[in-house]
């Protein structure tokens, strides 16, 4: 079996979103082998740290939580799309997507990971635009996973009325969402992978960070 990990180690340090209801890592270590005869840590971190699932809820009112997504809807055969030529700030049109193979599951591959850790990695990378979505919508997708920390325009105002809108209409839709994929460089052949996903099973919550890798 082959196996391409798509996850960002969670450490002391690590990019986050610049918003006052992120939380820097925090990882401190309590039990110590020479004193408490054992390892133990205190982690502090968010539901969207690092690699990690968005659930309904994150963006839905009464939404479905991380806890309630279906196991099946986490693991299995992807498709992967390659718009690593894509140049910054390009939107992904239903028309780019009319010709391509759509299935439940789905990966697009930006080549977004080469900005991780600096603050570009979040402005600039290319979204999807609303008919893309709904066109995505309409294809039945369940998981939408990318290299980017959001499917949304970085351009658009925190708060305002188009905020958030792609999510929005993925996530009213139960669509799972997986960011900030890592390694995504790795993958050379696109045929024949599958995912699984693994967020915590936090309840009520709405997201969770996740390991991700592909197989086959």
């Amino acid at each position: 079996m082959k196996i391409i990990d798509l996850t960002y180690p969670i450490e002391e340090g690590m990019l986050k979103f610049n918003a006052y209801w992120h939380p820097f890592v925090s990882i401190e270590q309590l039990g110590r082998i020479d004193v408490e005869g054992r390892e133990s840590r205190k982690i502090v971190l968010g539901t969207h740290t690092g690699t990690h699932v968005d659930a309904p809820l994150h963006f839905i009112k009464n939404g479905r939580s991380i806890d309630q997504i279906p196991l099946e809807k986490l693991i299995g055969e992807i498709t992967i799309i390659d718009f690593s030529h894509l140049d910054e700030n390009s939107s992904i049109t239903k028309d780019m997507l009319e010709n391509k193979k759509i299935s439940k599951k789905m990966l697009f591959k930006f080549g977004w990971g080469r900005y991780w850790m600096e603050e570009r990695f979040y402005q600039g990378y290319p979204y999807f635009t609303k008919e893309a979505a709904e066109f995505l919508v309409s294809k039945n997708v369940e998981l939408l996973s990318y290299d980017t920390p959001s499917p949304d325009d970085s351009r658009t105002k925190l708060g305002s009325e188009q905020d958030s809108e792609i999510h929005k209409i993925f996530l009213k839709n139960n669509i799972i969402l997986v960011e900030y994929l890592a390694n995504l460089e790795k993958i050379q052949e696109y045929d024949g992978w599958s995912i699984s996903v693994n967020p915590l099973a936090i309840k009520n919550a709405d997201g969770s960070p996740a390991r991700v890798y592909l197989f086959r």
